[in-house]
C-alpha cells in the first residue's frame, strides 16, 4: 500500500487536485470530512468540545455551529492547541480504521490541512503541497463568501509556503487554471505514484539510471536527505544513533550522480534484522544489483579498505523521483568512521575536492555503468582517497561523531 499525504492552505486548491487523484484511482481520505464525523451529534468529540468551550459552541439542534467556533479558535493560540487536542487524535484513529479496511495494492491519498503543523508528513511514503499565489488565494475565499480580513487571518494561521516546502517532497503548482494543475497530477500520477506502487507490491527499491550521469551540485539534496531521515527516524526511534548524509551529494560544489547516500548508525547490525519489516512497510527495500548483496540487504562494507570483513546493510528506496541508499552501520565498524570522514574532508579541503571531481570526470568518460564505475571509485578510495584522508583527519585532530 502506498500512502500519500496532500496538504496545502486555505484556498490553494488543494481539494481540487484531490478530486484529480481520486479520479485517477486513488482512494481519498479527507481529514476534514472525518473532523467533522469526530465531532458529529452524539459523539464523544463533540461532548469533549461542549466540555472544553462551552454550549455557546452548539446551534439551536446541538450540533457543532463551526463558524461561533472558529471565531474563537482563529483568534486564540491556546484555544485552537486545545481543539486540535480533542480532533486529531480522533481523525488519525478514524483514518488508520479506514486505511485498515483497503486492499494492499490501494494508493491512498490523505487530504490534511494541517500537515506541515502537526508534523505528519513523515508518517507518509510521500508528501505533496499544492500552492498558489497569495492574492489568488484571497481573491477565491472572497468569492466564496469569506471576507477578506478573516482569508486573511487565516492564511495567517497556517504554516507558511516555506515551510510546507521543507516539509513536502513534491509542490503542485496551482497559479494558472485547472488544466494547468490536472496535467501536472497526470504526470507525477504516472511518472512516480504509479511506479512507486509497483515497486511497493514487489518489494523492490527503485533502480538509478542505467546511463551513468553526473550533475552540478543540487541544493535540493539536502531536502531529500532530510525527508529520508525523518521518516527513518520515526521508524527506528532510539535504535538509530545518528543519521548522516554522506557522498558525494553531501558534498556542496561537488558534481555528483542523482543518489542520495544515507547512513544510519546503530549499536549493532542485530537492530537491522528486528526492523526489517518496519522499513519495508516504509518503502525501503534491500538493495539486490550484483553487488554480492543478500536478500537480507547485507553486503561487505566496501568502505573498509583492508578488506577486514566489516559488514553493513544496503537497503534503498522504493520511491522513483528519489533514489536512495541507506547504508546501516555498526558504531564500531571502520565502515562508518571512513563514510564521514570523506565527506567532512572533501568539504574541508577544497584542493582534493577539486582533485576528486577530476577523477570522477575521467571515470565517466572510460566507463558507461554503475557497476564500472563504482569499481573504479573503489579502487581510488583505498589507495589515494582514504590514505590522504587519514593522514588530513590526522593533523586536524578529527574524530568521527558518536551521537
Amino acid at each position: 500500500m502506498l500512502k500519500i499525504a496532500l496538504t496545502g492552505g486555505i484556498g490553494a486548491g488543494k481539494s481540487t487536485a484531490a478530486r484529480m487523484f481520486a479520479a485517477l484511482g486513488a482512494e481519498l481520505i479527507d481529514a476534514d470530512v472525518l473532523s467533522r464525523e469526530v465531532v458529529a451529534p452524539g459523539s464523544d468529540g463533540l461532548r469533549a468540545v461542549t466540555e472544553r468551550f462551552g454550549s455557546e459552541v452548539l446551534d439551536s439542534e446541538g450540533a457543532l455551529d463551526r463558524a461561533a467556533l472558529a471565531q474563537v479558535v482563529f483568534r486564540d493560540g491556546s484555544a485552537r492547541a486545545r481543539l486540535e487536542s480533542i480532533v486529531h487524535p480522533r481523525v488519525r484513529a478514524r483514518s488508520a480504521e479506514i486505511i485498515a479496511a483497503l486492499p494492499q495494492n490501494a494508493v491512498v491519498v490523505e487530504d490534511i490541512p494541517l500537515l506541515t503543523e502537526t508534523g505528519a508528513a513523515p508518517n507518509h511514503h510521500l508528501a505533496l503541497a499544492v500552492e498558489a499565489p497569495l492574492e489568488l488565494r484571497l481573491e477565491r475565499l472572497t468569492g466564496r463568501g469569506m471576507a477578506r480580513d478573516e482569508a486573511q487571518r487565516r492564511i495567517d494561521n497556517q504554516a507558511s509556503e516555506k515551510e510546507r516546502r521543507r516539509a513536502c517532497d513534491v509542490v503542485l503548482d496551482n497559479s494558472g487554471d485547472e488544466r494547468a494543475l490536472e496535467l501536472q497530477v497526470q504526470r507525477l500520477w504516472r511518472e512516480r505514484i504509479e511506479p512507486f506502487a509497483a515497486n511497493m507490491m514487489s518489494a523492490r527499491s527503485a533502480a538509478e539510471s542505467e546511463k551513468l550521469r553526473f550533475i552540478v551540485h543540487d541544493e535540493g539534496w539536502e531536502q531529500r536527505f532530510e525527508h529520508t531521515a525523518a521518516r527513518l527516524r520515526r521508524i527506528m526511534g532510539s535504535s538509530a544513533v545518528r543519521i548522516d548524509h554522506v557522498g558525494s551529494t553531501a558534498v556542496p560544489g561537488l558534481p555528483a550522480t542523482d543518489v542520495i547516500d544515507v547512513q544510519v548508525t546503530v549499536v549493532a547490525l542485530s537492530a537491522v534484522e528486528r526492523m526489517q519489516s518496519a522499513l519495508e512497510r516504509a518503502g525501503y527495500f534491500p538493495i539486490v544489483d550484483g553487488r554480492d548483496v543478500s536478500q537480507s540487504g547485507r553486503i561487505p562494507d566496501i568502505a573498509d579498505p583492508e578488506s577486514t570483513g566489516g559488514q553493513q546493510f544496503l537497503y534503498g528506496s522504493a520511491d522513483p523521483g528519489n533514489i536512495v541508499h541507506i547504508h546501516f552501520r555498526a558504531m564500531d565498524g571502520i565502515g562508518r568512521r571512513l563514510a564521514v570522514l570523506f565527506r567532512d574532508w572533501l568539504r574541508q579541503n577544497e584542493s582534493a575536492r577539486v582533485r576528486y571531481a577530476a577523477e570522477k570526470e575521467e571515470w565517466a568518460a572510460r566507463v558507461d555503468s554503475y557497476q564500472e564505475y563504482r569499481a573504479a571509485k573503489e579502487s581510488w578510495f583505498r589507495t589515494v582517497g582514504c590514505p590522504e584522508a587519514q593522514e588530513w583527519a590526522h593533523e586536524n585532530g578529527w574524530s568521527a561523531p558518536v551521537c
